[in-house]
C-alpha cells in the first residue's frame, strides 16, 4: 500500500498498517518538530499561568513599565516636553513624563496625551517642571485638547485581564517603534 510520507512528503510504499514515515529519519524528524510545539505550548500556558498569578500591583508596574516603554520610543527625537533639552539616546537619561502625575490623578496613568518624553533633570529633581511643561504641552497638542486633558475625571478601573493586555499592546508597540526607527 503506498503512502506519502509525513515527514519528507515522498510517497512510500508501507510495510505496516499503521506506517506514517518512510524512513526513521522522517520519525526522528516528526519527533523533533512534535517535541518543539509541545514545549512552546506548555511555555504559553505556563506564562498564562503565571500572569494568573500575579497581583494587581506586579501588573500595574509591568503596564507602566510597557507605557513607559513606549513614550520613550514615540518621542525619541524629540526635545524635552519641559525645557526643550535635545532627546539623549543613553540609556537611563530619559522618562516618560506625565503632565498630570500618577500620584494626583491616578486616572490619567496610561493617557498618552498625558505623558511626553521629559529629561530626568525636569521629571525628578524639578518635580516635573510643571509651569514649562504646559507651555510646550499648549504648543504640541492645542488648547481644546489640554483643557479636555486638565478636566479629564473619568475614573478608569482596571481589571486584571486589561493590566496584561495594555502591558502586551505597550511592549509591541514599542517594539514596532525602535524597529521602524533602526530601519
Amino acid at each position: 500500500m503506498t503512502k506519502r510520507c509525513k515527514g519528507c512528503r515522498e510517497v512510500f510504499t508501507a510495510d505496516r498498517p499503521l506506517q506514517v514515515v518512510c524512513s526513521y529519519l522522517c520519525a526522528i524528524d516528526i519527533s523533533k518538530k512534535m517535541a518543539a510545539k509541545a514545549v512552546r505550548a506548555d511555555k504559553k500556558e505556563t506564562k498564562l499561568k503565571l500572569d494568573a498569578l500575579q497581583t494587581k500591583p506586579q501588573l500595574v508596574k509591568k503596564a507602566q513599565t510597557a507605557f513607559n516603554a513606549f513614550i520613550r520610543a514615540r518621542d525619541y527625537g524629540k526635545p524635552c516636553i519641559s525645557c526643550d533639552k535635545p532627546f539623549d539616546p543613553a540609556p537611563n537619561t530619559t522618562d516618560a513624563g506625565h503632565f498630570r502625575s500618577v500620584s494626583s490623578a491616578v486616572n490619567m496613568r496610561f493617557v498618552e496625551w498625558n505623558c511626553w518624553g521629559q529629561c530626568k533633570n525636569c521629571n525628578t529633581y524639578l518635580a516635573g517642571n510643571v509651569l514649562e511643561y504646559r507651555k510646550r504641552l499648549l504648543k504640541r497638542i492645542g488648547e481644546k485638547e489640554l483643557e479636555l486633558l486638565e478636566n479629564d475625571n473619568v475614573l478608569r478601573k482596571y481589571t486584571k485581564d486589561g493590566l496584561i493586555e495594555i502591558a502586551r499592546h505597550y511592549n509591541a508597540e514599542a517594539r514596532r517603534l525602535n524597529k521602524e526607527r533602526l530601519d
